[in-house]
């Protein structure tokens, strides 16, 4: 198996996490080199993961070390800025999501990308995670589903400037961060599930100083809906209190998640002993493996090896469809907004 040279921008807590660990148990690959702003944090990651070069300057590292390829894990402002820089030298790259600050920003670079010929991957867990795999086996006998639901409850805070370098603490900031930091998720699940978007629907509401819920209906062009369920609240600290969904196929098929870790689903046919199967994930690994974090980044590196990815699974364009659709939900809101005054 070809040995994968790695370069990594970031060493924040997402990254030390999920990022690193997942990368230390995928085989013939070598983390080359570590970038972080600050030269004290990138020799610590370093010397933790046995890294054997530390860098401030990003750009100085791809020159000097020239790898197979990239993981960007920071802001959505680094992500953009760091994947054009390997887009310029032609060195593949994965980035966590949202690939930029803003849809202009992913759309700007997945056309980059795309006219260069480079690979780029966004981190969009939930499309590699157990379950996932296990609902990509019931869709070849079931087909899309043409109704679903998802629901995404989150602690906060989200309204202060510190989550992911985004200033503003009015309705609009919060609101754009919130998209950003965590509707990204189901809304680029429930995209993996329709076709292309015609409608867009929203609903949202602040409800004290921290509290919000954001609904958003998606319809695409063959008339399946997926209805996107958002509710952020004050709790210590920061964390994905629940994700359920629930889809329905036009054979009669149900098919049910709780978290990452249960699926559930129920057949048509009655001659099924129990028309209600379902398992635990246990036996698919840790954590990283359940979530995906750890499937996530072994696509990417089997990517770098084949020279193509295997699909275009999480790709900059699927990306940049993802903020399109938040980039529309914001604008609602501010229409909605404007013509209540």
């Amino acid at each position: 198996m070809k040995k994968i040279k790695l370069c990594v921008i970031g060493a924040g807590d997402h990254a030390r996490r999920f990022i690193y660990p997942s990368l230390n148990t995928i085989p013939d690959l070598e983390i080359v080199a570590v970038c972080t702003r600050t030269a004290a944090t990138a020799q610590a990651a370093a010397r933790k993961y046995g890294i054997p070069r530390a860098y401030t300057n990003y750009r100085e590292m791809l020159e000097k070390e020239n790898p197979d390829g990239t993981v960007i894990v920071g802001p959505p402002s680094l992500h953009c800025q760091a994947g054009m820089a390997c887009i310029e030298r032609k060195i593949p790259f994965f980035c966590e999501k949202p690939s930029a600050p803003d849809a202009a920003g992913a759309e700007t670079l997945a056309a980059a990308a795309r006219n260069a010929g480079v690979f780029g991957q966004v981190g969009f867990m939930m499309r590699h995670a157990a379950f996932f795999r296990e609902l990509e086996k019931i869709r070849t006998t079931a087909g899309d589903p043409v109704y679903g639901t998802v629901n995404y409850l989150t602690s906060g805070p989200y309204r202060h400037d510190v989550i992911y370098g985004m200033p503003g603490v009015e309705d609009s900031a919060f609101l754009h961060r919130y998209l950003l930091v965590q509707a990204v998720h189901p809304v680029n699940f429930a995209t993996a599930l329709l076709g292309r978007i015609r409608s867009i629907d929203s609903y949202v509401r602040f409800s004290g100083a921290e509290d919000l819920v954001v609904e958003i209906l998606l319809e695409d062009h063959d008339n399946r809906r997926f209805r996107v369920l958002l509710h952020t609240l004050v709790a210590p600290g920061y964390g994905n209190l629940r994700f359920q969904s629930e889809l329905f196929f036009a054979d009669r098929t149900m098919l049910f998640t709780d978290g990452f870790d249960r699926l559930e689903w129920n057949l048509p046919d009655p001659s099924q002993n129990a028309s209600l199967r379902g398992w635990r994930f246990a036996p698919f690994g840790d954590n990283n493996e359940r979530m995906g974090y750890l499937g996530e980044l072994r696509f990417f590196c089997d990517a770098l090896r084949s020279g193509a990815p295997a699909d275009s699974r999480t790709s900059l364009d699927d990306c940049a469809e993802t903020m399109r659709i938040l980039s529309v939900v914001q604008q609602q809101f501010e229409e909605r907004r404007a013509a209540r005054k």
